[in-house]
C-alpha cells in the first residue's frame, strides 16, 4: 500500500490556503525602528532524480519551514538577523530526511564616507548534486565584508572579502570538506549619471580536505547601471587563471559574470544571465563551469503572476587526474504565482533538466513539479 503522506501533505496545503492570516503577527517594539517578523512555509514535490544521476530514483517530498526576522534600525549601524528550521522528508528514501537549520545576519552602514555590510552565516543544507551525481548534506559557515569608499566626485573603490566553510555531513565518503577565500577589489568611474564604468581584480584561494587547493586570479573590465534604455544590470567579462597546487597544472580561460533585465513594459520582463568562473567539486575537482539563462516574467494583475526560464551550460572537469568529463546541460523552467493577499502565497514551479555527459552515470533527466505556500507576517 503507498504512503498517505503526499496526499496528506497537498489536502494540508490547500486547508493552511484557505484558513486566512491569523497564525503570525508582525511586532512593532517601537515603530520602525525595531522590528520581527515571523515566516513559514510548506511545499509538496515530485523529484524524478533525487540523486541526479543515470538511474533516475524518483520520490515524493514534503518540506515545512519556520523562522523569525529581526529588524533593526537605529544608529548608523542596521541590524538584520534571521533564524530559522526546515524539515525535508521523502516518501520511500527516508535515509535522505533532514533537518536543516539556517542563521545569517547582516550589520549595514549606509552613511558617513566609508559605507559597506558585514554578514555572517551558518546552515545546513541538503541538496542533489550534479557534479558529484548524489545527495550531499553539508554545514556550510559563510563570512562576508563589502565596503565601498569614494575616492572623488568621478570615482570610488569597492572591497568583496568572503570566507566560507563547509563540512559534510558524516558518512558522506569520499566528499571533500570546502574551504574558500576570496578578496575582490574594484575602481568605479562615474560616466554618467546612469552608468559606471569598473575595472577589477580577485584573489581566491582554496583548501580542501582532500590534500586539493587551487589559486585563482581573475581580471576584469566592465559597466553597470543603464546599460540601454530600458535595460539595466552589469556586464563583467575578463580573464582568469587557476594554478592547482597540489599537480602543479595551470588552467586559464575568459570570466565573466554578467546579467541584464529588459523592462519592456510595466508588466513584462526579460533577464538574461552569463556565467563563466572556475569551481571546486564536493570530490575536490576543478571545473571549467560555463552557463546561460534567459528568464522572462509576465504580471497579469496585482496577485497573479508567471514566470519561465530557458537555460544552457557546460562544465568542463579539468586535470590529469580526471577521465576527460566533459557535461552539458539544457534546462528550463515555468512558474505561477499566487498572492492571496499581502501576506500569503501560492507557487506552482516545473523544472526540467537534460545533462549529456561523456561518463554514463553522469548522463541523466531530471523532472519535478512543486506545490508551495509561504506567508509572512
Amino acid at each position: 500500500m503507498k504512503s498517505p503522506r503526499p496526499l496528506l501533505a497537498l489536502t494540508t496545503l490547500f486547508a493552511l490556503f484557505w484558513m486566512g492570516p491569523s497564525t503570525f503577527a508582525l511586532i512593532n517594539i517601537d515603530g520602525t525602528r525595531n522590528q520581527i517578523f515571523v515566516f513559514g512555509s510548506a511545499s509538496f514535490a515530485w523529484d524524478s532524480n533525487i540523486y541526479s544521476e543515470g538511474t533516475a530514483k524518483g520520490d515524493y517530498t514534503t518540506t515545512a519551514a519556520a523562522g523569525v526576522e529581526l529588524k533593526r534600525r537605529a544608529g548608523i549601524i542596521a541590524v538584520n538577523a534571521t533564524m530559522s528550521m526546515s524539515v525535508l522528508r521523502f516518501a520511500s528514501h527516508t535515509g535522505e530526511n533532514s533537518a536543516n537549520p539556517s542563521f545569517n545576519l547582516a550589520l549595514n552602514k549606509s552613511t558617513g564616507r566609508t559605507t559597506g555590510t558585514i554578514t555572517v552565516s551558518a546552515f545546513r543544507e541538503s541538496r542533489s548534486d550534479s557534479a558529484v551525481n548524489l545527495r550531499t548534506q553539508s554545514w556550510n559557515f559563510p563570512l562576508g565584508l563589502s565596503l565601498k569608499y569614494p575616492v572623488s566626485e568621478r570615482f570610488y573603490l569597492t572591497s568583496e572579502s568572503s570566507y566560507l566553510n563547509r563540512r559534510y555531513a558524516s558518512g558522506s565518503g569520499g566528499l571533500a570538506n570546502y574551504t574558500d577565500y576570496a578578496e575582490g577589489v574594484n575602481i568605479f568611474y562615474i560616466y554618467t549619471s546612469k552608468l559606471d564604468l569598473l575595472g577589477g581584480y580577485r584573489l581566491r584561494v582554496t583548501d580542501t580536505s582532500a590534500d586539493a587547493g587551487t589559486l585563482d586570479h581573475a581580471f576584469t573590465l566592465g559597466a553597470t547601471g543603464g546599460i540601454l534604455p530600458k535595460v539595466n544590470g552589469i556586464i563583467n567579462f575578463g580573464y582568469q587563471i587557476r594554478d592547482m597546487n597540489d599537480r602543479s597544472e595551470t588552467f586559464s580561460s575568459f570570466t565573466t559574470s554578467s546579467s541584464l533585465t529588459w523592462t519592456a513594459t510595466r508588466r513584462f520582463s526579460l533577464t538574461a544571465q552569463f556565467s563563466r568562473d572556475f569551481s571546486t567539486t564536493a570530490t575536490a575537482s576543478s571545473v571549467d563551469a560555463m552557463g546561460t539563462l534567459l528568464r522572462a516574467a509576465y504580471i497579469f494583475t496585482r496577485r497573479l503572476s508567471v514566470s519561465s526560464g530557458l537555460g544552457y551550460g557546460r562544465n568542463k572537469f579539468l586535470g590529469d587526474n580526471v577521465a576527460a568529463r566533459r557535461d552539458k546541460y539544457i534546462s528550463c523552467e515555468l512558474g505561477v504565482q499566487y498572492a492571496y493577499n499581502e501576506h500569503l502565497s501560492l507557487s506552482t514551479n516545473y523544472n526540467h533538466i537534460r545533462n549529456t555527459s561523456t561518463v554514463d552515470y553522469a548522463d541523466f533527466v531530471r523532472d519535478s513539479y512543486t506545490l508551495a505556500l509561504s506567508s509572512r507576517f
